[in-house]
């Protein structure tokens, strides 16, 4: 009995040191820059743990900035900023203005493409509460590529591809947010005083759920 009892003990503390390691060595993982370090975090962290929310678009700042350097075997988490051809059954009306302001948009050069990363970077390093700007991410999880328009004191056009997201770095403020989502309008105001997380989804019949969360 003594020796279970030993046994017991010794697990524990197995256990405990473990777990005091992991807590220790994510204690400054906000500050971390190290892509693997974050994604290991992000794979085992609690689903409702708040340092989730500044850790994925940090993760995706930090590859894009990887490739956009040209680094061996760096891939990009959000869509390359040049294209070549936009299969039709993405958009709605492949014809259309929005369908070209898509193309105009998504294909920026490799230059505004690290400079936006660059940007982001700085954001999140240095967000604090008396920051001007903020960061918003935004997930398009619906079939059709869209032009998300933002519009208050300050205007912002940003495309995000079907099944793909994007970011962009804002000034704090109230805006409407406009897009048309498979070929359905979505309008929606909202202040925005923080960094915030945005996913659409498909379009829903009338009377269901509000295709846009927050996260």
């Amino acid at each position: 009995m003594k020796k279970i009892h030993v046994v017991v003990s010794l697990c524990l503390m197995l256990i405990s040191c473990s777990t005091n390691k992991n807590a220790h060595k994510n204690a400054n993982i906000l500050e971390s820059k190290n892509i693997a370090e974050i994604e290991n975090f992000l794979k085992t962290a609690h689903p409702e743990d708040p340092r989730r929310r500044v850790l994925k678009p940090k993760l995706i700042a930090l590859k894009n900035l990887e490739w956009t350097k040209g680094k061996k075997d760096a891939k990009p988490m959000e869509a390359r900023p040049v294209i070549s051809e936009i299969p039709n059954s993405v958009m709605k009306n492949s014809n259309s203005a929005e369908a070209e302001e898509f193309k105009n948009l998504i294909a920026s050069t490799s230059k505004e493409h690290k400079d936006k990363t660059v940007k982001l970077l700085n954001a999140m390093f240095n967000e604090d509460i008396s920051s001007k700007e903020v960061i918003l991410l935004f997930k398009n999880q619906s079939d059709c590529n869209l032009v998300l328009r933002i519009q208050g004191k300050d205007f912002y056009n940003m495309a995000v591809p079907a099944k793909g997201e994007n970011f962009i770095v804002i000034n704090k403020g109230n805006y409407t947010l406009t897009s048309n989502v498979c070929d359905v309008v979505y309008s929606s105001k909202k202040e925005i005083n923080k960094s915030i997380f945005l996913t659409i989804n498909n379009p829903e019949h009338i009377g269901t759920k509000n295709s846009l969360s927050k996260k």
